[in-house]
C-alpha cells in the first residue's frame, strides 16, 4: 500500500487473521528489501510457520519494560524478512507472469498523471496488447483498462480527501481529458460524484 493512499477493511464474519501497524522507516531498514507484491497467498504450512510470529508479538505487548520496544521491533523485522522470503519465492515459482505485472503496476503509478493507453504500456513493457491483457486477467482477473482507471479513481480519492484542488483540477491531473467523464467514471466505481466524495 502506498503512503497516504485511501483505503478501508472490509471484512467478512468468519475472517481470522492479524493487523500490524508500524513505522515506514522500519521498512528502510538495510536488511529489508521489499517487493512490491501487494499480498502474498500462502500456504497451510506457510501460515502454520508464521501464526507463532504474530502471538509472540501480542504477548510482547503486555510487557511495559525497557527491552518491550526492542523486541518488538526486531520481531516485526524478522516477520518482514520471512515474509521478504516467501515473495522471493513467489516470484521464482511464477516467474515472467509475476515479474511483468509489479511491472506494469509500477508504469501506472509512475504515470498515473499521464493519459496512456493500454497499448502505449503494452509498448513499454515490449508485449502485445493481447499479451499484456493475458497477464493481467490471470494475475489480477481483470483487464488492463480496468487496472489502470481503478489505480486513477484511487489516486483521485486522494486528492479529493488531502488536497483543496477543484474536480476540474483533479481530472486534468490525472489525464482525463475531459472532467465531465471523470466524474461520471468515479460515480461509477464510487457511488459518489467527486464533489459527494470530497463533502462526506
Amino acid at each position: 500500500m502506498q503512503p497516504k493512499q485511501v483505503h478501508n477493511w472490509s471484512y467478512s464474519k468468519n475472517s481470522k487473521g492479524y493487523i500490524v501497524v508500524f513505522d515506514k522507516h522500519l521498512l528502510k531498514e538495510p536488511t529489508i528489501e521489499f517487493t512490491n507484491i501487494p499480498y502474498l497467498d500462502l500456504s497451510s504450512i506457510d501460515k502454520k510457520s508464521l501464526k507463532p510470529l504474530f502471538e509472540q508479538l501480542i504477548e510482547e505487548f503486555k510487557y511495559n519494560d525497557s527491552l518491550s520496544e526492542k523486541t518488538i521491533i526486531q520481531g516485526i523485522s524478522f516477520l518482514l524478512l520471512k515474509l521478504r522470503r516467501l515473495s522471493n519465492e513467489l516470484l521464482q515459482n511464477k516467474g515472467f507472469y509475476s515479474k511483468t505485472t509489479l511491472k506494469f503496476s509500477k508504469l501506472v503509478l509512475d504515470n498515473i498523471n499521464k493519459n496512456l493507453s493500454v497499448n502505449d504500456y503494452a509498448s513499454k513493457l515490449n508485449l502485445t496488447i493481447d499479451k499484456l491483457n493475458e497477464i493481467c486477467k490471470e494475475n489480477y482477473g481483470q483487464s488492463p483498462k480496468t487496472i489502470i482507471l481503478e489505480k486513477k479513481i484511487t489516486e483521485a480519492k486522494r486528492l479529493l480527501y488531502f488536497t483543496d484542488l477543484s474536480v476540474k483540477e483533479i481530472a486534468f491531473r490525472l489525464g482525463f481529458e475531459d472532467s465531465s467523464y471523470f466524474s461520471r467514471i468515479f460515480k461509477q466505481k464510487t457511488n459518489l460524484s467527486p464533489t459527494d466524495f470530497k463533502s462526506v
